[in-house]
């Protein structure tokens, strides 16, 4: 599996890496502190910071077992990969200069912006429990947070169509604005590299998903049940 690097001049510069975490927080990812997912954990690695994304506990463990070669294995790897490709698309947009393996710096800091006071609730009204438990419970296993709260960063349920099917979305940060004049529109940059990425972490973490495309609007990603498979 590849890495993401943030190349340093000596060891660890404290101001790189507070930039890193910066970044990280306000597209609404966890990081990871001591090794210990979920989040993305940095790690010193000679004049370099290394980015790795690290599931739930129970996913990581079970990927190791066997020497690797269990299922949980397979779906640990292309989580990472997943939530890996999304912060090498995401991490520009926020002021790093970054391919799929190194950052080499960063601009200033994006200002902060006060939380959306009309923002979407986490869950809307009309999702089934159902699929709101399968989505928490993919999600809790390769690490990526839940919205809990109104505007809250993390995966967002919209209602989907009247069967109870929910649309997902990713919240980042309410502290990360929107777009400003002509500066770029970080928020969207941000949503679109972890739509791309909960399509195969979260199936990979075994819940049942489907691309709908409505008639004239944007294309959906539909949470599903075990009664809604084809």
């Amino acid at each position: 599996m590849d890495t993401l690097t943030t190349e340093v001049t000596s060891e660890l510069d404290p101001a790189l890496a507070d930039r890193v975490t910066e970044a990280l927080l306000l597209a609404g990812l966890p990081v990871a502190h001591g090794g210990h997912g979920p989040g993305v954990h940095l790690r010193p690695d000679g004049a370099a910071i290394v980015l790795r994304w690290l599931a739930s506990p129970r996913l990581e463990d079970a990927a190791t077992a066997g020497d690797g070669q269990r299922p949980a294995a397979t779906a640990r790897q292309l989580v990472a990969d997943a939530v890996e490709n999304a912060l090498a698309e995401l991490l520009p947009a926020l002021g790093l200069d970054a391919d799929r393996t190194t950052v080499r710096g960063a601009a200033d800091r994006p200002a902060v912006a006060p939380p959306d006071a009309d923002a979407p609730p986490p869950v809307a009204p009309g999702v089934r429990a159902d699929i709101v438990t399968a989505v928490r419970r993919s999600a809790t296993l390769a690490g990526l947070p839940v919205a809990v709260r109104p505007g809250g960063a993390g995966i967002v349920l919209h209602a989907g169509d009247p069967a109870g099917l929910a649309a997902l979305d990713w919240n980042p940060s309410p502290r990360l604005p929107r777009r400003d004049g002509e500066q770029p529109d970080t928020r969207t940059a941000v949503q679109n590299a972890m739509r791309h990425a909960l399509g195969i972490a979260l199936r990979a973490a075994g819940l049942d998903l489907a691309w709908h495309r409505p008639a004239g609007r944007p294309a959906q990603l539909r949470a599903l049940g075990p009664a809604d498979r084809p």
